[in-house]
């Protein structure tokens, strides 16, 4: 996994760290795949840890960081999961994992986070059967990827208010993309040690 190996930044790393030490990450996805996840996961831990690192944040422990990179593997491995699993889950099963998606987004970022509603889960789900995996990662990690509007933001955006219009990133269902902007607030403590399933 690409890492910023250059770094200076030691909370960066411990973050990247984690995700790079997490198997379930790009698991079923081939490597052209998984590049633009795995891109996508490396600059939002240097994001983060650069937000960590800022003097308006005091006492950042490595156990906060090493939570924060535990936090973002969990968001890219469920990003993974509505992909690869697309075909072998049910509508309820991609929603609730969606859901949880929005709340890791939350965790990560704050009330600025980027989340998907409702109508934009429903429409991923209806579209998702004609695209391949690569573009609906790339769509996803657009979607949400801290400063990119939501559809319903903007009533002149492809996909806003149930607008079945052809999305900003090429061949992606109801995903528009935007330049990265990286806001957020420290997430909340969790296990690095739980074990995940994909019916959580």
């Amino acid at each position: 996994m690409p890492a910023e190996q250059n770094d200076s930044n030691p909370l960066t790393r411990q973050i990247t760290d984690v995700i790079a030490e997490s198997e379930k990450v790009r698991d079923g996805l081939h490597d052209d795949e998984a590049l633009p996840l795995i891109d996508w996961g490396t600059a939002q831990a240097k994001a983060l840890g650069a937000k960590l690192a800022a003097p308006e944040t005091p006492d950042v422990t490595p156990e906060q960081a090493a939570e924060t990179g535990y936090a973002l593997a969990r968001l890219m491995t469920r990003i993974t999961w509505v992909v690869t699993y697309r075909s072998k889950k049910d509508a309820d099963w991609l929603t609730r994992t969606f859901h949880k998606i929005n709340d890791l987004s939350r965790e990560l970022h704050g009330l600025d986070a980027p989340t998907l509603s409702d109508e934009e889960i429903a429409a991923w789900i209806a579209e998702q059967p004609g695209h391949t995996n690569a573009e609906l990662i790339q769509g996803l990690t657009a979607r949400l990827t801290p400063g990119t509007p939501s559809p319903s933001d903007n009533p002149d955006t492809p996909g806003a208010s149930g607008d079945s219009g052809t999305p900003d990133v090429p061949g992606v269902p109801g995903l528009p993309s935007a330049p990265p902007h990286f806001p957020g607030s420290l997430p909340g403590r969790g296990d690095p040690h739980e074990q995940e399933s994909i019916d959580e």
